[in-house]
């Protein structure tokens, strides 16, 4: 898998976008899981639709977090790094775990 940076106000994220149709899907870690964990599922969802998944400040190529790391902190960044590197809306959000809490 490879993996690219986004450049956000607060730092650099690490991510991934592959497939490519819609919808366009948001995988959200839990705790500090990284991309990887979500291999499992990934070839398969990306055969029809479009995936970005990332890691959090913090967790393996991306950034420490320079600001607190609250729920709405890490929402706000990922909505910015969306957007940053173009991925468009609507999304489907799948959370695993706390991630789910920031995908509510």
């Amino acid at each position: 898998m490879e993996k690219y940076k986004a450049e956000t106000t607060k730092g650099t994220l690490q991510y991934n976008i592959s497939g490519n149709g819609k919808p366009n899907i948001v995988l959200i870690n839990g705790g500090s899981g990284p991309i990887e964990g979500w291999m499992k599922i990934l070839p398969a969802v990306s055969e029809s639709s479009s995936v970005f998944s990332y890691n959090r400040f913090g967790v393996a190529g991306s950034d420490k977090p320079k600001v607190s790391h609250d729920g709405l902190n890490i929402v706000n960044t990922l909505r910015e790094a969306l957007t940053s590197v173009g991925f468009e809306p609507p999304f489907l959000l799948v959370g695993h775990s706390l991630g789910g809490l920031y995908a509510n």
